[in-house]
């Protein structure tokens, strides 16, 4: 893998990460946005029409619809696992614009006809909306767009408001608003830089508990991980997928003459070929000293003896070592344990023929 395709990992994974802290976020602010329209409607209710009141009521319903709609449309959708850091990102803007539709209808309760009582209103109303701003830069704080959004929608209903009042006292208002307006934009984008930054250090520490830190490769601790999630889902989809258990072959008498040094080096080179040999979805597991994994999603087991026989031919080419393989499918009603075991047996059977070979799973050795 090369550094222009982890650096696009990375930012893959911390997009997914940040976005997904965004929904849930959103998921438990609607109950302060629900405190705040009421205390609109209320203002708005004391100060202008029933018919207005109730139609500006209406209007914030309909509009919020759309991003409820999304945020549980996201929800089932990353419980069902096929949001993954590769196509997470549209939904930001998704949710950024969806929301914009609401913004304007909730804070169009500003521009009502109140008559004589429109300065106690526009005061009351601008209160009510600096209230769900601080609430709503928390909501948002890890999609620097979406704040910025909302703050300048809230900024210009205020400002506008206060410039159309008479008294040039509001006037005086505006540009003080205004000026902690930008103060403010500063300090945001201060605190959505280090939101992110701390994003990423848990991703980095996360990942570094689920990598080996030789070759860089998944370990057991992250196998685990992806199985829980891969077993169900191959389960209810139907998908088939495969196990490949690989060993070098002869690697203590290699490490005996050359030393524990070259050994390593080794190790990272196969890790090299492993990592070119699979694809993105494939997971590369270093499950023992010389002892590697690769689960296959939505594989076969002729499409994972092919890859199999691609990594042998390629670690012979590319290594001062051999490797031998099983391949494994794995059988409905079966568990992972046993999955490897029969992978594992193939894999002997593979030793035992001579080495340098891969080996299918069968009923004997355990596989499908």
């Amino acid at each position: 893998m090369t550094t222009s395709n982890t650096d696009n990992a990375s930012r893959e994974l911390l997009d997914f990460e940040r976005i997904r802290i965004l929904y849930a976020n959103m998921k438990f602010g609607y109950l302060g946005v629900t405190s705040g329209i009421l205390m609109l409607y209320i203002t708005v209710s004391a100060f202008s029409s029933s018919q207005a009141a109730n139609g500006w009521l209406l209007a914030v319903l309909l509009a919020n619809l759309p991003r409820i709609r999304l945020s549980l449309h996201f929800d089932r959708r990353l419980r069902a696992g096929t949001i993954s850091p590769a196509n997470v990102k549209p939904w930001e803007a998704r949710l950024t614009w969806t929301c914009v539709l609401a913004y304007m209808t909730t804070i169009s309760s500003i521009f009502l006809p109140y008559g004589a009582h429109a300065a106690d209103a526009v005061l009351i109303c601008s209160l009510v909306f600096m209230i769900m701003a601080a609430g709503g830069v928390m909501m948002l704080s890890t999609s620097l767009p979406a704040i910025v959004i909302y703050l300048s929608m809230i900024a210009a209903a205020i400002i506008v408001s206060f410039l159309r009042l008479p008294d040039p006292i509001y006037t005086w208002l505006a540009l003080i608003f205004c000026v902690g307006y930008f103060q403010l934009l500063r300090l945001i984008f201060g605190q959505h830089q280090m939101i992110v930054e701390n994003i990423a250090l848990k991703i980095e520490n996360s990942q570094s508990a689920l990598v080996d830190p030789l070759t860089q490769l998944a370990n057991r601790r992250q196998l685990s991980v992806v199985i829980e999630k891969l077993l169900p889902m191959a389960e209810r989809r139907g998908d088939p997928f495969c196990v490949i258990m690989l060993d070098l072959d002869n690697f203590k008498e290699f490490n005996d003459a050359q030393g524990h040094h070259a050994g390593d080096e080794q190790l990272v080179r196969v890790a090299g070929v492993l990592r070119e040999c699979s694809r993105k979805e494939d997971l590369v597991v270093r499950y023992g000293g010389e002892e590697f994994l690769m689960v296959l999603p939505r594989t076969i087991m002729d499409d994972a003896h092919v890859i199999a026989e691609r990594i042998r031919a390629a670690v012979k080419l590319q290594t001062a070592l051999t490797i031998s393989a099983g391949v494994a499918e794995y059988a409905r009603p079966q568990d992972f344990e046993a999955l490897v075991r029969a992978a594992d047996g193939a894999l002997y059977d593979a030793k035992k023929g001579g080495r340098d070979q891969v080996v299918k799973a069968t009923e004997e050795t355990g596989g499908s």
